[in-house]
């Protein structure tokens, strides 16, 4: 179970990786509005404000927020895969191990 855990880990990292452009627009990809639009309206202001400063996309403005929420319950060093339409995130902990979290979709507030 372990293996394919990591497998597939590795594959969705590497899938965002590749599919990532080098340079983003400060305009929200599709796939972002979509994400924008399932949040709750607090944290949808607080999104697009950050957007608004620039040098972030949506998508780097919600792993920043997931994982310094994250960062309260697990010594975690970096979001490795993510999964907005299930509410969860797969963190690599300081020791190198990775552990999954459970998020509130709508208010990204950490579960359990």
């Amino acid at each position: 179970m372990t293996g394919i855990f990591r497998r597939t880990t590795l594959l969705v990292a590497a899938v965002a990786a590749i599919a990532a452009p080098a340079a983003y627009a400060q305009m929200a990809t599709t796939l972002e509005q979509a994400e924008l639009a399932g949040l709750s309206a607090e944290k949808r202001a607080e999104v697009q404000s950050r957007l608004s400063a620039g040098g972030q996309t949506v998508y780097e403005i919600l792993q920043t927020i997931l994982l310094n929420s994250i960062k309260l319950k697990h010594p975690a060093s970096r979001i490795v895969a993510l999964d907005f339409n299930r509410g969860i995130a797969v963190v690599e902990l300081t020791d190198g191990k990775t552990t999954a979290v459970n998020f509130d979709t709508t208010t990204l507030a950490i579960k359990g």
